[in-house]
């Protein structure tokens, strides 16, 4: 157990640094101090500047962590996972955030093996991977059917075809769950109505950090679904961020 919680506190101690400009290396500084609110400042410019680099959105995370922050931590956990979810401290990190809201990244019954090699792409990158193998099979294939029927070249043309196809399997099983509407609860208590209004009454509760999957709107109004759940209702924009 003591191990555990030296590891726990080891990963959220020092922030990823890969990608650090000047401004970020300012921002590990105030973290390392104690200045959480300030790295959060900072890291939030830029993260701003640069929305897809992972690491950025990691230490923006963490700052928003142990600021106390824990539903905007999960937001940028979530994000930067999405964009490298092979990374084990961005993995790490997200799972702890949603286990100390009573939360789960990997599924009951799912060995963490098995869930971390379905997730080592991301989805962009299964889609490049298709992309890529698809074009460079075709012309294996071409090369080898007008330049000789050369033995090897349709063996690498039979390989990529192979690495095509279970990309693209892979592609097809990861993209419906990768790419659902999911938002973080960002107030005390978001209530979900019968309808998109006040008038609505209220069906059920959800606190803040907990993930939703939004499933429709209208005007100031989400229509979701409580994550693993069937309960759904109507909840105002502004008491939820989108991931």
């Amino acid at each position: 157990m003591r191990g555990f919680i030296m590891a726990v506190l080891l990963f959220f101690a020092m922030p990823l640094t890969a990608g650090d400009n000047g401004g970020a290396q300012t921002a590990a500084e105030k973290y390392n101090s104690g200045d959480y609110l300030g790295a959060v400042e900072l890291y939030q410019r830029e993260a701003e500047a640069e929305p897809d680099n992972p690491y950025v959105l990691y230490n923006l995370a963490n700052s928003y962590f142990k600021a106390g922050d824990g539903d905007k931590a999960l937001v940028y956990y979530f994000r930067a996972f999405k964009i490298l979810p092979r990374d084990g401290d961005i993995r790490h990190n997200l799972a702890f955030a949603l286990q100390s809201t009573g939360q789960k990244l990997v599924p009951d019954g799912i060995p963490d093996m098995v869930f971390n090699l379905y997730h080592y792409y991301s989805v962009s990158e299964l889609k490049g991977l298709c992309a890529f193998f698809a074009w460079l099979g075709a012309i294996l294939l071409a090369v080898y059917l007008f330049g000789g029927k050369n033995g090897k070249i349709k063996t690498a043309a039979l390989i990529c075809g192979g690495i095509f196809v279970l990309s693209g399997v892979w592609f097809a099983a990861r993209y419906p769950s990768d790419t659902q509407r999911v938002a973080v609860v960002t107030v005390p208590r978001a209530e979900l109505r019968s309808g998109p209004g006040d008038n609505f009454p209220v069906s059920v509760t959800v606190p803040r950090a907990h993930l939703l999957l939004i499933e429709d709107g209208k005007g100031e109004w989400d229509k979701v679904s409580i994550k693993d759940t069937n309960s759904s209702g109507w909840v105002l924009s502004k008491s939820i961020e989108e991931i």
